[in-house]
């Protein structure tokens, strides 16, 4: 497996908050669930803001215009000072940090350390109360053994901050026994959420690879987690790649954007994070610490920003999927993620629907998600390859009716008057329909 950070600093920790626009709309927060701040949003977030020369107003509005909720800084951004100032810029900008301090790094690195309150409880007085901080990074990619350590470090952070998520982001599949420290990819997972007892679940994967596309690692992962949190009752996050790293990842294209987003909706996933947003060094500006790993080295290419502050390409393409995405997975707050289905030519591959839709035509590679509320059903439509047009015809149970085209994207109606007809989906299209029982 290739790694694309040192095992510390996430490219790939989800966090938890994000402005909610006010008002009346399907977007509004649905609140009262959780007492942490933040646990009922869907949050759009990224790794790797402006290196420290560039922190600044005007970087931070540009994070925030690309539809950035919630900014991990790292790029040399690791420090008590250096993250109060970033907090203080994302509260000018209307945006949120879920900042990296070194402080935690030894306790996090090697089981059976002891913890130092005092200074956990220092580190948290210095942010908990910031109108700007998102949560606590406690550790990115630890193999299973330190869970327990883990378990520790982060019931010493919510007692003492109930209100701040502490967070830990795990491995993809494609990591190899050792690095997981457990028997396979659900095992790991499982052991995570019953040791540790988290409040959600983050995860990274990122399947563009150079030459090929990962679809079996990717989908799979998909469906053990949400199988997973949704035994434990927890929401999901997962992040996805918006960058390259030579001989590992290629740059996604503008579909193969919209194909990470939309198939995760699909699943079901509360979150979503970049990797990356500004093209960073070759050793992501972290500087050695005494009892962790050396950073790795690899060489960045292509992210948002290229690794001299320049928007490239892809930078309107995540601004792009971020205000579609964010818009329609608000819109999904509230709704149970009862069924995903995954077809492929028109044949179903692998779960299940609850019978409302069914998709046919041998152009029909789909995955499907159903999304229950009362009476009412919500159904993503998402194309399940991020190179090929999709195109279907939808087979509705005879007991319910279409009464909404909640949003889309890429997305084409053989008939603008007839929602229950045929679809073509292009490369990342998908589309969000919203059905009732016919009365």
């Amino acid at each position: 497996m290739k790694t694309s950070l040192s095992t510390l600093i996430p490219g790939m920790l989800i966090i938890l908050c994000t402005a909610c626009p006010s008002g009346n709309d399907e977007s509004t927060k649905q609140s009262g669930q959780h007492q942490v701040e933040m646990l009922d949003e869907f949050v759009i977030t990224a790794y790797s803001g402006p290196p420290l020369e560039e922190v600044n107003i005007e970087r931070y509005r540009e994070i925030a215009y690309a539809g950035i909720d919630v900014i991990v800084p790292g790029n040399g951004t690791f420090d008590g000072g250096q993250n109060l100032k970033a907090l203080e810029l994302a509260q000018q900008a209307g945006i949120r940090v879920l900042p990296i301090d070194t402080r935690v790094m030894p306790f996090a690195q090697t089981a059976g350390i002891s913890l130092d309150t005092a200074l956990i409880e220092e580190m948290v007085n210095d942010y908990k109360d910031h109108p700007a901080f998102a949560g606590y990074v406690i550790r990115d990619e630890p193999d299973a053994s330190l869970f327990p350590a883990l378990r520790d470090l982060y019931n010493l952070f919510r007692e003492a901050d109930p209100g701040h998520e502490p967070f830990i982001n795990l491995f993809p599949s494609y990591a190899n026994p050792t690095q997981l420290g457990s028997v396979d990819f659900r095992s790991h997972i499982r052991e995570f959420i019953e040791t540790v007892n988290p409040d959600l679940l983050s995860y990274d994967n990122y399947a563009l690879r150079e030459p090929d596309t990962w679809y079996d690692y990717w989908f799979s992962d998909l469906d053990v987690v949400r199988d997973e949190t949704r035994k434990a009752n927890i929401p999901f996050w997962v992040f996805i790649q918006s960058e390259g790293i030579r001989e590992h990842m290629r740059v996604p294209t503008r579909a193969e954007i919209l194909w990470q987003v939309n198939t995760c909706l699909a699943y079901g996933a509360r979150g979503l994070g970049w990797f990356t947003y500004w093209t960073p060094e070759v050793d992501q500006g972290i500087q050695q610490v005494e009892g962790a790993p050396p950073p790795l080295i690899e060489q960045h290419y292509g992210g948002m920003l290229d690794v001299d502050g320049n928007r490239t390409p892809l930078y309107d393409h995540v601004r792009e999927a971020n205000l579609y995405t964010g818009k329609a997975g608000r819109g999904l707050i509230g709704w149970d993620n009862a069924f995903v289905a995954r077809y492929e030519d028109g044949k179903l591959l692998e779960g299940g629907s609850s019978l409302i839709v069914t998709p046919v035509g041998d152009q029909a590679h789909l995955v499907v998600g159903t999304f229950t509320q009362d009476d009412k059903r919500r159904v993503v439509i998402s194309n399940s390859r991020c190179e090929t047009t999709a195109r279907l015809s939808l087979d509705i149970s005879p007991d319910w009716q279409v009464v909404k085209l909640v949003t889309s994207i890429d997305a084409i109606p053989g008939n603008a008057q007839e929602l229950d007809g045929q679809w073509t989906l292009e490369a990342g299209g998908s589309v969000i329909l919203e059905f009732k029982p016919k009365s």
